[in-house]
C-alpha cells in the first residue's frame, strides 16, 4: 500500500502516527504496518493505534516492530480486543524491560484484558511507565488486581498516574490494592471512579 510504502522509505522520519478508529487494521494489517514502524525506528515518539480490531497476533507484530522505536514517549491501544492476547501482553511487557526507551504514557482502555492478561502484564507496565491507563477492563477481578499491587508495591516502580476507572474492583480489589500502595513510592494520581463495591 502507499502508506506502507511511504513509511518504510528512508526519508520517512515521522514522530506521530495516529491511526484512530475504524481503520480496521486487524492483525493482518498490523503485520504489514509493523514493517513500516521498523522503517520509522527511533524517530518515532507517539504512536495511536486506537480502536483498530487488533488481536493477540497483532499485539506481538507491533512489538516485534517496536523493537527499533527507542523514541517512543506515548503508546495508546486503547479499544483493540485483549481478551486473549496473554501471549502479546507478555511480549509487551518483555519489550518494556528490555528496550532501550522512556515510555511516559501507556493506554489499554477497554482492551478487554482479563486476569492472566494482566498477569502477563503488570510488571513491564509498573516499572517502566509514568502514566498507565486500565480504564474500562471490566474482566479484571480482584486476582488480576494482586498482581498489579505487587507490582506498584516494588521499589522499582515508576508509574506516578494510575487509571481504573470502570473495573468492578469489589472489596476484595481495594483490599489488594492498599496492600500495594502501603509500599509504593512513586504514585501520585489513582482513578478509581465507578466502582462497584458490592
Amino acid at each position: 500500500s502507499e502508506l506502507r510504502t511511504l513509511l518504510e522509505s528512508e526519508v520517512c522520519k515521522l514522530q506521530v502516527l495516529c491511526l484512530r478508529g475504524f481503520n480496521y487494521i486487524g492483525n493482518e494489517g498490523m503485520g504489514v504496518l509493523s514493517n513500516g514502524l521498523i522503517g520509522i525506528g527511533s524517530s518515532l515518539k507517539y504512536l495511536e493505534l486506537i480502536d483498530n480490531s487488533i488481536g493477540n497476533e497483532g499485539l506481538s507484530s507491533l512489538v516485534d516492530a517496536l523493537q527499533t522505536c527507542t523514541g517512543l514517549e506515548i503508546l495508546d491501544l486503547s479499544h483493540n480486543d485483549f481478551s486473549s492476547a496473554a501471549a502479546g501482553l507478555s511480549s509487551l511487557s518483555d519489550w518494556l524491560q528490555n528496550a532501550p526507551m522512556n515510555l511516559r504514557y501507556l493506554a489499554l482502555e477497554c482492551c478487554s484484558i482479563n486476569d492472566e492478561g494482566l498477569h502477563a502484564l503488570a510488571q513491564g507496565a509498573a516499572n517502566h511507565c509514568k502514566v498507565l491507563d486500565l480504564d474500562g477492563n471490566e474482566s479484571i477481578t480482584s486476582t488480576g488486581l494482586s498482581y498489579l499491587s505487587n507490582s506498584i508495591r516494588s521499589d522499582s516502580c515508576r508509574v506516578e498516574t494510575l487509571w481504573l476507572q470502570g473495573i468492578p474492583i469489589g472489596n476484595d480489589g481495594l483490599e489488594v490494592l492498599a496492600q500495594g500502595l502501603v509500599g509504593n513510592q512513586s504514585l501520585r494520581s489513582l482513578g478509581l471512579e465507578e466502582l462497584d463495591n458490592g
